[in-house]
């Protein structure tokens, strides 16, 4: 009589698991999948940055022609502050305004905020602001659209210390996009570390725009440094 065997194959392939070199395919796939991704969402974000930086700049010149409309001049700066330090500037109290108080100032973009002559003096290089309005409710006789934080606002604002003891932080419109670098034009580390903020200078010698002023903010690219300015 002939014996035969049959055997059983319910079980399928053997489920004892993945191999090594499959677990490092699927290792690999995923990374490449993750880089991909990390790739896309840099350039999104960077394309954001500009276009947020572009549209804050239109509206940012629009402020500070309706200023010289009303004052004669452009908002002012020290020399030799704005050539060395062109992020130190006094915009954000020029464009939105001050109220006088003895002889401080609150800035009229944030009511909490008290100026004093030696904030003027360690970061600006000034004597006093010229878009002052007397002390009291009463508003501004015109818009120069740089209005409080959170309402149809031109630009964010944000507070920077000069990094001297005991002074007080001052007001700057921040740009919206990734800061660059941590130095200024001459190569020197600035305090305003991980903020990126308007630089300007008005009738700069040499400058991009000789007879009026330079306005522009730097943003980071894989390839260098992004200039977005009002070059003429």
């Amino acid at each position: 009589m002939k014996m035969s065997t049959k055997q059983n194959y319910s079980g399928g392939r053997n489920t004892a698991g993945f191999t090594l070199i499959e677990l490092l395919v699927v290792i690999g796939i995923i990374g490449m999948v993750a880089s991909l991704i990390v790739v896309g969402l840099g350039a999104v974000n960077y394309k954001k940055g500009v276009s947020g930086t572009k549209a804050q700049l239109a509206k940012l010149e629009l402020a500070i022609e309706s200023y010289k409309s009303v004052f004669g001049s452009y908002p002012p700066d020290d020399p030799a502050t704005a050539a060395a330090t062109p992020h130190w500037n006094p915009l954000a109290y020029e464009l939105g305004g001050v109220r006088r108080s003895g002889v401080n100032y609150t800035a009229e973009s944030d009511p909490t905020h008290t100026v004093t002559p030696a904030m003027l003096s360690s970061y600006f290089n000034l004597g006093g602001l010229v878009n002052v309005q007397p002390a009291g409710p009463s508003k501004h006789k015109y818009a120069l659209s740089l209005q409080r934080i959170g309402t149809g606002k031109t630009a964010d604002a944000v507070f920077i210390t000069s990094g001297v003891a005991g002074m007080p932080a001052a007001l700057f419109l921040q740009v919206p996009a990734q800061k660059p670098d941590t130095n200024d034009l001459a190569g020197v580390p600035v305090p305003d570390i991980g903020l990126n903020v308007w630089k300007y200078r008005v009738y700069p010698a040499g400058g991009h725009n000789p007879k009026t002023y330079d306005l522009w903010a730097e943003i980071r690219q894989k390839k260098g440094t992004n200039i977005i300015g009002n070059w003429k």
